[in-house]
């Protein structure tokens, strides 16, 4: 089967894009959806031994009073030390990895929105790559104002990933998010008639 692999840098409407091409594709061929946010956050949340290495490693004070992952304690921690982005990182990669690597056996198309997907080298596994992108000033303001992250805390999540820039030269495709809903629409519109036409056949192999 055939894998695509949907990346870019954070709050460049990653999720949204994955969304609308996925029910653009089905209607066309079989297709299978993954999303490495919603298994690190089950992970988070329903992983008792993944609960215990985070709090081995980061202690009782990332985990609120009712034994739960207090997440904006942890982000604040690991955008502000490299080590504990690392350590973190380590814990929850392998496993992401894992969860995706098991899909590629399926017989359908898979579309795997990966946020890391150059960073963690995981590019050779895929068939075709999009990344979607905006201006910095808007990643900023949908982080600010959307998610209610401090400016600070925006700008060190941006400058942890791999510049934009580089993510798009890399890729095969680039869905420009910065612009109109409609725009946008048309974008995947147009992205969905070739992703149909390079892998209506290989999801079938």
């Amino acid at each position: 089967m055939a894998a695509i692999g949907i990346t870019g840098g954070i709050a460049t409407g990653k999720s949204t894009v994955s969304r609308i091409l996925f029910e653009r594709l089905r209607e066309q061929l079989p297709v299978t959806a993954f999303s490495a946010d919603l298994e690190a956050r089950r992970l988070t949340e329903a992983d008792f031994v993944v609960q215990e290495e985070i709090r081995s490693a980061f202690g009782d004070a990332v985990f609120d009073s009712n034994r739960k992952l207090a997440r904006e304690k942890l982000r604040a921690l690991v955008f502000g030390d490299v080590a504990a982005r690392k350590t973190l990182e380590g814990i929850l990669h392998p496993r992401i990895r894992e969860a995706w690597v098991n899909r590629l056996r399926g017989q359908d198309l898979l579309l795997a929105e990966i946020p890391l997907l150059y960073e963690t080298k995981a590019e050779k596994h895929f068939d075709s790559i999009i990344v979607t992108a905006c201006s910095r000033k808007s990643q900023t303001e949908r982080l600010t104002t959307g998610r209610s992250l401090p400016l600070e805390m925006a700008a060190r999540i941006i400058d942890a990933q791999m510049p934009l820039e580089e993510k798009m030269h890399r890729a095969d495709w680039v869905v420009w998010t910065d612009c109109p809903p409609p725009i946008t629409a048309l974008q995947i519109d147009l992205l969905t008639s070739e992703l149909n036409k390079r892998y209506g056949g290989a999801a079938a192999s």
